[in-house]
């Protein structure tokens, strides 16, 4: 006897497949926009130590600060340098800079809270911009 089609059985058993992987690739794809968050977020912080931390230093040391960019007049002209990832929920503030390292510079309440923290600098060093995963009290370099 020939069979010219599918058997119900074997229909039902490739739809059950087909949804079994559909919902790995839920899963992981939700996992990614997470971890893209923070990729972007590291970026920002790397951009931050290697144009803005630089320039603002470089202008406390003319304005004879020292090296410390935690001047109310920087926050006022931050804009002019940067562009901002978008979903802050603060506003970026180098006033917040200190010299411990955990001045925050902005924070991001996506699925996990980041905040960019901010080390002020001194006359011998330019400041330094770090991200920190706020849920699991983890700098993240």
């Amino acid at each position: 006897m020939r069979r010219s089609a599918f058997t119900i059985i074997e229909l039902i058993f490739v739809i059950f497949i087909l949804g079994v992987l559909a919902a790995v690739a839920v899963v992981k794809m939700g996992g990614m926009s997470d971890r893209a968050q923070e990729i972007q977020l590291k970026a920002f912080a790397g951009t931050l130590n290697r144009t803005s931390g630089a320039g603002f230093w470089f202008r406390s040391m003319e304005d004879g600060l020292d090296g410390n960019i935690s001047n109310p007049a920087y926050d006022l002209i931050l804009e002019q340098y940067i562009e901002i990832v978008p979903g802050y929920s603060t506003r970026p503030s180098l006033v917040n800079c200190n010299s411990a390292g955990n001045g925050v510079f902005l924070t991001y309440p996506f699925t996990v809270t980041y905040e960019i923290h901010c080390k002020n600098g001194t006359p011998f060093a330019s400041p330094k911009f770090r991200l920190y995963n706020v849920d699991e009290s983890i700098y993240i370099d």
